[in-house]
């Protein structure tokens, strides 16, 4: 009974805590191109259920006896089960969301590998597994091609645009009280490093993943916590957040009636009004109809930026998909054509990752309604 133990059990029980322990870690980012990142991670997925599901069968069939139908079965119920425990489990991870559509993802992995494992012990292939094989096939390719399009969907409609040092600086107020736009031009070159990291404390717009109506909306509030608690080197707990995210929502209900979708200067005005200065000498400015070049200018100052964004243009696969029509988010750095970001929105968003051009043609402040979110002018809170 040891010896099977050894053979059978231990290999599928330190594989299945191998998958814990991968479930386990705050997700990290390999790639900035969200196409090749999906790709690693799919692939991942179904290495690890593809083995799962040999180990079973060979606890089920070779070390039991069981009839190879009833093995199937087995080893399908329990596979699959575990993969939505997985989901689940990492809910509870900070960095990490489980999703269904990867717990569909690794159900079509096991029943792949089961069909395979099944025609090479009957040593035949029969309709029934043909169609169960090609089934298994079309939904892993599927699942995988709609992703990675979701992620070449904001990729493929960037524009090429030519860069230049010319800095173009208006405020909302200046063009609202002389009702045209005032275009302030500085052609001073600007020397900025290759790369850059401005270390910023990290929250979530939901810090204990309850992803109600208050927090579904809260990625402005979260951005401006993390600005604030940058700012005065104070640390951020998730019970701090979380404190500070409904105070700031409360503030705005009692000020004027609702706390959801704030333009980009409404963003900086509700920051200015319940946390005052920043520092002396320093204030918060929206800057609008800037170059990508000047996202990187500012970052290079050694201060965050807020951009207002839409959302489901960034194509960040952690998002519950389809994604926020509308949302905000803090640069913290770039690395060549990378910008670094805290990205509220997910609990994977600390140091995020985004292709420069992606994130750029994402940027675009509230236009009035989120579905017209694409109407809206570039525009992003810097620090001056």
């Amino acid at each position: 009974m040891f010896k099977k133990f050894i053979k059978y059990y231990l290999p599928a029980i330190i594989w299945a805590g191998i998958i814990f322990y991968l479930s386990s870690r705050p997700g990290l980012r390999y790639f900035s191109e969200n196409s090749k990142e999906i790709f690693l991670r799919k692939g991942a997925h179904f290495a690890e259920f593809s083995v799962l599901a040999i180990l079973l069968w060979r606890i089920f069939f070779v070390a039991h006896n069981i009839k190879k139908e009833k093995a199937y079965g087995i080893v399908l119920v329990l596979a699959i089960a575990y993969g939505f425990s997985d989901e689940w489990h990492q809910t509870f991870v900070f960095g990490r969301t489980g999703k269904i559509i990867d717990a569909v993802f690794d159900s079509a992995s096991v029943v792949l590998m089961l069909e395979l494992i099944l025609a090479y012990v009957k040593k035949k292939i029969t309709l029934k597994n043909i169609l169960i094989l090609f089934c298994s096939v079309l939904v892993l390719a599927g699942l995988e091609f709609k992703m990675i399009q979701d992620g070449y969907k904001t990729q493929n409609n960037t524009e090429v645009k030519k860069q230049n040092d010319t800095e173009i600086i208006e405020t909302q107020k200046d063009a609202e009280e002389n009702g045209t736009t005032q275009k302030i031009q500085n052609n001073i070159e600007e020397k900025i490093p290759d790369k850059i990291l401005v270390k910023v404390p990290f929250t979530t717009q939901a810090p204990f993943s309850k992803w109600d109506e208050i927090h579904e909306e809260a990625c402005e509030e979260a951005s401006i916590v993390m600005l604030e608690y940058y700012f005065t080197g104070k640390k951020l707990t998730r019970e701090i957040a979380e404190s500070e995210i409904q105070a700031l929502v409360a503030f705005q209900k009692k000020k004027v009636g609702d706390f959801k979708d704030t333009t980009a200067q409404q963003t900086a005005d509700l920051f200015l009004d319940f946390y005052g200065e920043i520092e002396k000498g320093k204030k918060l400015k929206v800057v609008y109809d800037f170059d990508k070049v000047d996202l990187k200018k500012y970052l290079a100052r050694g201060n965050p930026i807020i951009i207002p964004a839409a959302g489901r243009e960034l194509g960040n696969p952690n998002f519950t998909a389809p994604g926020p029509f509308y949302h905000n988010l803090v640069l913290v750095g770039y690395d060549g054509d990378t910008i670094i970001t805290n990205d509220p929105g997910t609990r994977k968003g600390e140091r995020y990752k985004y292709n420069l051009d992606i994130l750029y043609n994402a940027i675009h402040d509230f236009p009035g309604k989120p579905e017209n979110i694409k109407q809206g002018r570039k525009a992003m809170i810097v620090v001056e």
